[in-house]
């Protein structure tokens, strides 16, 4: 009876956990509808340009290498080669996870960039050539915000803080820099992390639930300890 309750509940937490993450990809859809309004795009277009006042070499260094470290190449290929190792370690949950996340987030951003169309700030204000003409939402600062949750949710023990600490500094960086280089406005970098939760939601909710989470766990275990587990269990149900 503890146990069904348990599994029960997991189910609920679950759901919540989907339930969240479309809310979530609701909400990026209309924040880039509000993205393309006129009163937004100015408001967006003199913070880009207070940030260019900011501009030195040093800063400007960082901010690129802030973007190569968060390109959608490497998102892709941290979510082959992450959880290639987690499957090697027997973090076969944590592995579909990891991939999971990165790609959903990256295919929720294509997706929503597609469907607003928001134009780039003006030339006048790029330092680098932007990889597209379309602005909302940022795909790198998506990488980055879903590098930093694979981060806190994958790293464990006393680690944790410094790890969801480090993830959070770099997805800010992120976000700031594609800023700083002309390329996004604020609501752009607002909504790739808002992209990065939903996925991160979704998956995990989807993982949890419970037919999910026993079938990963079949997954690991060897033939011959499934067969006895189901022996032990109908000797378990029997009468006492």
């Amino acid at each position: 009876m503890n146990a069904a309750k348990r599994m029960e509940g997991r189910g609920v937490s679950s759901r919540g956990k989907i339930t969240g993450g479309v809310l979530l990809l609701v909400a990026v859809a209309a924040l880039g509808l509000i993205a393309k309004t006129s009163t937004s795009t100015r408001a967006d277009i003199r913070l880009d340009e207070h940030l260019a006042t900011l501009r030195t070499p040093l800063f400007t260094l960082v901010a690129k290498a802030a973007t190569l470290a968060a390109q959608a190449e490497v998102g892709l290929v941290a979510a082959v080669v992450v959880p290639a190792v987690l499957w090697l370690l027997r973090r076969r949950r944590d592995a579909l996870l990891t991939a999971c996340v990165m790609v959903g987030a990256l295919a929720i951003a294509f997706a929503v960039k597609t469907l607003v169309a928001e134009h780039r700030p003006p030339r006048r204000l790029w330092l680098i050539p932007p990889d597209n003409a379309m602005s909302f939402p940022s795909g790198h600062t998506t990488v980055a915000a879903a590098a930093a949750l694979l981060l806190g949710m994958l790293v464990r023990g006393g680690l944790r803080p410094v790890a969801m600490v480090a993830g959070v500094i770099f997805a800010g960086v992120v976000a700031i820099a594609r800023m700083y280089l002309g390329v996004h406005y604020l609501l752009d970098v607002v909504g790739g992390c808002l992209a990065a939760v939903s996925a991160a939601l979704l998956v995990s909710g989807f993982l949890d639930l419970p037919r999910i989470r026993r079938g990963l766990e079949d997954v690991g275990t060897p033939a011959a300890g499934r067969h006895h587990a189901g022996r032990t269990s109908r000797v378990d149900t029997g009468p006492r």
